[in-house]
């Protein structure tokens, strides 16, 4: 059984997918399973014991038909007799269409029957899916081949002993005590409608930090420097010297090894959040009010992970409609969402993990 699995991207997508990968080494432990990604997504699956190869795919492969045509002949040498479109995209299902294989497996699209032979639907249930609505679509794609799924499977970031140890170096040599608790801060979502207002940010840390006295250090992309130290700028005096916010980590498997050493992360919810669960550490993260939270609550248990959504806490405001009815004002939705709001859930949070 030869397997090529397609996610291609984002970060948070290209580690959920993985499950797909689990399952298959489970049922098929002989199975080969090649992995297509972009090259940016290499650190978090580094290692994955149910991924044989990657690969690895240039923007300006995956972005044009001349590329797509280049990258399936190349893929055609190896012979699969499986493909998994997860990403299931306009370009990746003209990729599969030019692929050999005797199945050849993605999501009910308008271009299905043109790329696949067989299709799922990219709807979950919750009560059917217990990891959520992004796992549990993606586990769909394996049932036109096998009834043997373990739904409750969860995706996982495979450090070793010694990227954990040198997570605790960093973390030293910045100034950190590991003997106490350390918080990692999804400070920014990877856009303006997936960030919570600074002022309220910085209103949550002013807390965090007068409850537990902890050490915090910030989570942002280079690009997003000006508005973490903007947030930074807003937290009181006192707050601000808990904040080791010059300390940045040099790549995204650096900072996977700190993450394994933080006590818990909390913010924005989005790839950090994700890889933060996949590691095991406690999360407790804050949803765009136009973003599904039955998609992405992931492990969630009201514990070791919690979240809050402004449809739970004032569901007047969205009525009848879904979340994603509310993406185009979705600034205007986050004025509702108020620190002291936020806070009763983080004060649950706290009393958990610090």
């Amino acid at each position: 059984m030869r397997v090529l699995l397609i996610q291609y991207k984002m970060l948070g997508d290209v580690l959920t997918s993985t499950v797909v990968a689990d399952e298959l080494k489970r049922s098929n432990p002989n199975a080969i399973v090649d992995y297509l990604i972009v090259h940016n997504a290499v650190p978090v699956v580094q290692g994955h014991p149910a991924i044989d190869n990657l690969i690895l795919v240039k923007p300006q492969e995956f972005s044009s038909l001349a590329g797509i045509i280049t990258l399936s002949r190349k893929l055609n040498n190896n012979k699969y007799t499986h493909i998994f479109d997860a990403y299931s995209k306009n370009n990746s299902g003209f990729l599969c269409s030019l692929l050999k294989a005797e199945h050849k497996i993605g999501y009910d699209k308008w271009f299905g029957f043109l790329a696949y032979q067989e299709k799922v639907s990219d709807q979950a249930d919750k009560q059917q899916f217990p990891s959520g609505w992004a796992i549990g679509s993606r586990l769909r794609l394996l049932e036109p081949i096998t009834d043997d799924i373990d739904y409750s499977v969860k995706p996982r970031i495979h450090l070793t002993e010694t990227e954990v140890e040198s997570g605790k170096q960093w973390l030293e040599q910045s100034g950190a005590q590991l003997d106490k608790s350390i918080t990692m801060i999804s400070v920014l979502g990877s856009s303006e409608v997936k960030t919570l207002p600074f002022a309220t940010m910085a209103q949550l840390l002013n807390h965090l930090v007068e409850k537990t006295n902890t050490q915090i250090f910030f989570n942002y992309i280079p690009s997003q420097k000006d508005d973490a130290f903007a947030i930074y700028h807003l937290c009181k005096p006192q707050t601000r010297e808990h904040i080791l916010i010059d300390d940045f980590t040099a790549s995204l498997r650096d900072f996977l090894k700190v993450l394994a050493n933080c006590t818990a992360i909390i913010g924005n919810e989005g790839g950090a959040i994700n890889m933060a669960k996949a590691l095991d550490i406690p999360s407790f993260s804050i949803y765009s009010p136009w973003v599904p939270q039955e998609a992405w609550n992931i492990s969630e248990d009201g514990e070791q992970h919690l979240s809050v959504h402004l449809k739970d806490l004032k569901p007047e405001l969205y009525g009848d409609k879904k979340p994603a009815a509310f993406k185009s004002n979705s600034l205007e939705m986050y004025q509702n969402f108020d620190a002291g709001l936020i806070i009763k859930s983080l004060d649950q949070f706290i009393q958990y993990h610090y």
